[in-house]
């Protein structure tokens, strides 16, 4: 009886064997690697939805800040005697600016001005004032002197304001310059530094209110960036050969594409006739070589009535693919926009850009201080309409 008590406990205190250890081991072991395979497709799976999601966001916001602008474009210079103009002014750093054309939005102008973004994508210069003067501007009624403008109704201005002084008779070529107001009586405004040539009766006085706004836009290392030529000569050479983060400021990150095109009307050109509707969308600019239609610089701009413009987010996150295995990233198929027939997203100078995952955003603004400018009459420097 004594033998079999021990002989019970013995096998009690026995615990498992080695070989059960080990298959324990496994068996956990194979537990791990699954988890784990099943964690690391999770992870995977969240951070290209977070990607693209990233990719959404930031589209959206750098989109909406370019729709913004776009919208108020033109506005204090939608004048028939000031469009297709060109402007000079001294901005804040001291350096001169001259605008090629005064325009609600110009595409893609001369790369002295604006610097080109990365390859593949499009500039935009945007325009406008911010004045409560009458946009038709205020009549010069008596001999001007240099600094000083007699005009109708000076109690509209405000010491401060930037204006522009259009001749009576548009001048070819048409270049103006920016005045600022210094003072103001019930006849006239100071302005410095005033027309050196002088202005002859029946000529205008646009204001452009105290903060006018130049601002270009470019996608630069994959970036969308703002430069203001009120403080800085954008396009100057100090800071275009290595563009410096204060003049070319960072609106928006991973943008790496931009496009725009002018939407134009293009009917009843023979007539002067324009019907106010979009015909049709591409990158001609009104008033340069490539623009065939034959009419007047001012009335080119007039049929401009929108601007579409296509952004494209990519994903901040890298994604590595094993092309011996056969594996090929969702991207493989290049970002696309209703424009693309004459402006085509273009990715390839990135020779990783398949690693991303991108979402392009598209829009049409149209440019509002333009649309009614068609039949402005021949007092205001227009042609009786375009």
């Amino acid at each position: 009886m004594s033998h079999l008590i021990h002989s019970s406990d013995r096998r009690a205190s026995s615990g498992f064997s080695l070989i059960e250890i080990l298959v324990g081991l496994l068996i956990g072991m194979l537990s791990v690697i699954v988890i784990m395979q099943v964690f690391g497709a999770f992870e995977g799976n969240k951070r290209s939805t977070t990607g693209g999601d990233d990719a959404q966001i930031n589209g959206t916001i750098a989109l909406y800040g370019l729709e913004r602008d776009a919208r108020e474009a033109g506005y204090g210079i939608n004048a028939f005697s000031l469009l297709g103009c060109s402007l000079s002014f001294k901005a804040a750093d001291g350096k001169a600016v001259k605008l090629s054309a005064l325009a609600p939005v110009t595409i893609n102008p001369a790369t002295t001005l604006v610097p080109a973004g990365d390859s593949g994508t499009d500039t935009l210069l945007v325009i406008f004032g911010n004045s409560d003067s009458p946009s038709e501007g205020d009549l010069i009624a008596m001999t001007p002197s240099t600094g000083s403008y007699p005009i109708t109704t000076p109690t509209s201005f405000t010491i401060g304001d930037y204006v522009i002084a259009q001749p009576a008779s548009r001048p070819s070529p048409c270049d103006l310059a920016l005045d600022k107001v210094t003072a103001k009586s019930d006849t006239a405004i100071a302005v410095t530094p005033g027309n050196p040539s002088g202005l002859a009766l029946g000529s205008m006085v646009y204001s452009m209110g105290q903060q006018p706004v130049v601002r270009a836009y470019a996608v630069r290392g994959g970036n969308l960036t703002v430069c203001d030529y009120t403080a800085y000569n954008c396009g100057d050479a100090t800071y275009a050969a290595t563009p410096d983060p204060k003049v070319w400021v960072s609106i928006a990150s991973n943008i790496v594409g931009l496009r725009a095109q002018y939407g134009r009307d293009t009917s009843g050109v023979s007539g002067n006739k324009l019907s106010g509707i979009v015909d049709t969308y591409d990158q001609i600019t009104p008033g340069s070589a490539a623009d065939k239609s034959g009419l007047d610089v001012q009335c080119a701009w007039a049929r401009t009535l929108a601007l579409r413009i296509a952004l494209v987010a990519r994903s901040g996150q890298y994604t590595k693919y094993n092309a011996a295995a056969g594996e090929t990233p969702s991207t493989s198929t290049a970002p696309t926009w209703a424009g693309s027939a004459s402006a085509p997203i273009d990715l390839s100078s990135d020779s990783t850009w398949k690693n991303y995952r991108y979402k392009t955003l598209q829009t049409t603004v149209p440019i509002r201080n333009l649309v009614w400018q068609g039949s402005q009459s021949t007092a205001q420097g227009g042609t009786g309409g375009c």
